[in-house]
């Protein structure tokens, strides 16, 4: 049983929170919804409003990381970033706590958008150029906490994120055109996603960057046209093809093989 703290108990946080606390660990969590309060401590885990920024809640950060052997962040960036809303400065925020209450262990769900600028097939090992402003602050924050001396730093780059609640398809089939439809797919699962980070906790966390994609070798025309037939949506969009597309193809097969686990869902 270890002691896990959860910072961002949204998407991906909360089911996350609720496997690991069936899993027999002991569970805090932090939301910025008031309301889901009274659902985590029905379900015996500690919870706590921390809107995280320049002047995070002290005391519930405090109350939060107490205790505390493994803390996963799990704060997504804004789709848009103001100047006066840099996400960098909202994890930098929460370092210093981290170091005060002598976690060793953070897990941060980072994006694989920072391969954003490359072509071709991609991995961990691949030179990032991050070109978006967002990409260059998620790219930051990996390197802020993989540097940091106080504490062993694992980094989940994530694909795509598809969920029971959440499938890109629902919005594709109300398009009259989807573009570059040979391009590659680079999504996963919040299932597997839950999975694999069930795997890190079992192990020593390691100081390194994973990718977390399933290995769909569709293209999105057949992807789309696919998970559309499953769940039977129509019509289906005019498809196009990019006639240079030689867009990047990230692999996810280096946490696989470390934790001897597969994918288990999305594969074709």
């Amino acid at each position: 049983m270890k002691n896990i703290s959860i910072l961002g108990a949204g998407w991906l946080g909360n089911p996350l929170a609720l496997q690991l606390n069936s899993n027999g660990h002991q569970l805090k969590v932090s939301t910025t919804t008031p309301e889901k309060i009274s659902f985590f401590n029905e379900n015996g885990i500690e919870s706590f409003i921390v809107n995280v920024g320049s002047n995070p809640e002290t005391d519930n950060l405090d109350n939060l990381l107490t205790d505390t052997d493994i803390l996963i962040i799990t704060i997504p960036p804004g789709r848009t970033q103001k100047v006066e809303d840099n996400y960098v400065d909202k994890i930098k925020a929460v370092v210093p706590f981290i170091e005060k209450h002598g976690v060793k262990n953070v897990i941060y769900t980072s994006s694989t958008t920072v391969y954003l600028s490359l072509e071709g097939n991609v991995n961990e090992e691949t030179p990032i150029v991050p070109v978006s402003e967002m990409d260059q602050q998620i790219f930051e924050i990996e390197n802020l906490l993989l540097n940091n001396q106080n504490f062993n730093a694992t980094i989940l780059r994530l694909g795509g994120l598809i969920g029971e609640d959440r499938h890109p398809v629902h919005f594709i089939v109300r398009k009259d055109i989807v573009t570059e439809a040979n391009n590659p797919v680079n999504m996963v699962h919040r299932t597997d996603i839950i999975r694999f980070v069930e795997k890190i906790i079992e192990n020593e966390i390691p100081n390194d960057v994973f990718n977390i994609v399933a290995p769909v070798n569709l293209n999105r025309r057949d992807f789309y046209t696919q998970e559309a037939n499953k769940l039977g949506l129509s019509p289906l969009p005019k498809f196009t093809d990019n006639p240079n597309a030689d867009m990047r193809k990230v692999s996810g097969e280096k946490i696989s093989k470390k934790y001897g686990i597969d994918y288990l869902y999305l594969l074709d």
